[in-house]
């Protein structure tokens, strides 16, 4: 155990790290709301594929287990998973006979919460590159429900929580990262209703919750054209401003053109760092999944980038270049530059 939570702490602050530079900026919102005391199940939407919950989990600080789909556990990652506190969910997909190994996983979580420790679910249930929120599944609700009947003294939460991006793709966005009001479950324990109802009340009071953590909240015709002004934001906008500018949108927000000066940049920014691009592209293009294309620049920006530099230093000392840390620094800064401007030129109609 000692072991698991040392890899878990190195693991988090090297994401806070990788975070730090591949985000523009990150903002959190609401998070005086959360309880403290209590067991609380985190409920972030589920836009981003492994970065979401890392976000949440750095953010939040404690150690927090995650339900995650079983079918990215086994292999080589598979301890790596389990010592980051990810445990697995089974689905019918995954085989109708393993939808029995969720009644120990679910067992664990009550014990979790019946200890006020943290659990994440993405109340989801799958996830999407939409930025409005999908249909909200039982599955954290009827959690909620039970472990506060199984641990009646003990106060369990359910926290809505809302993770914007500005663009899910690419780096230099920025995030905003919304805890909602706490869902207190003895609220909605109510004996002369099924448990069923109890269930649904808590699932539709969590809708509305995680709802009011999001710029886009519901699918609507204008969402194309919200997706375009979304992509360009500066950041400096508050969470309220973007929310209501968002409602007043109606039509396509075009990207602009780079000026010569800005392409030759980004040019120099592509030849500085080719051989870290040309990798970076190729596992990208192994990927069918969309919603991991950030976490796979991330990653790759977390360990592949600084081994370039390093590389490029010892090729350019090797070739008895004398200014070989001044053309490392002209990589980082035009790899810099490079990519503000193809977020500059990014167009939501490629979604």
């Amino acid at each position: 155990q000692p072991v698991n939570n040392l890899f878990y702490i190195v693991i988090r602050s090297i994401m806070q790290i990788g975070f730090y530079f591949y985000f523009k900026k990150i903002k959190v919102y609401g998070k005086e709301k959360l309880p403290k005391k209590g067991g609380v199940i985190l409920s972030p939407n589920h836009q981003n594929g492994v970065i979401d919950p890392f976000i949440v989990g750095v953010d939040y600080g404690d150690e927090i287990t995650s339900l995650t789909r079983a079918d990215i556990f086994g292999g080589l990652l598979h301890k790596a998973f389990t010592a980051m506190k990810m445990i697995p969910v089974y689905r019918i997909r995954d085989g109708y006979n393993s939808l029995k190994n969720n009644d120990s996983i679910f067992d664990l979580c009550y014990s979790l919460l019946g200890k006020g420790k943290p659990v994440q679910i993405f109340s989801e249930g799958r996830q999407h590159e939409n930025y409005y929120l999908m249909p909200i599944s039982k599955g954290s609700s009827r959690m909620a429900l039970t472990a506060q009947k199984m641990f009646p003294k003990q106060n369990i939460y359910i926290i809505p929580i809302g993770i914007n991006y500005s663009n899910r793709r690419n780096p230099l966005a920025f995030i905003h990262l919304v805890y909602g009001d706490p869902i207190k479950i003895k609220e909605f324990i109510d004996k002369d209703l099924p448990e069923v109802k109890q269930i649904n009340n808590i699932r539709d009071e969590l809708t509305i919750r995680m709802k009011k953590c999001l710029w886009l909240p519901e699918k609507n015709e204008q969402n194309k054209n919200q997706h375009s002004h979304i992509n360009n934001l500066s950041g400096n906008e508050s969470f309220d401003e973007i929310r209501n500018s968002l409602n007043m949108v109606s039509g396509y927000k075009e990207s602009r053109e780079l000026n010569k000066i800005e392409k030759i940049f980004s040019f120099a920014g592509y030849l500085l760092n080719l051989p870290f691009l040309l990798i970076t592209n190729k596992v990208l293009s192994k990927i069918d999944d969309v919603v991991y294309y950030g976490t796979i620049k991330l990653v790759c920006g977390i360990f592949l980038l600084p081994l370039w530099w390093a590389i490029l230093i010892l090729i350019t000392n090797f070739m008895n270049i004398q200014y070989s840390l001044i053309i490392v620094l002209a990589s980082i800064i035009t790899l810099y530059i490079r990519q503000i401007n193809r977020n500059i030129i990014y167009n939501s109609k490629k979604l």
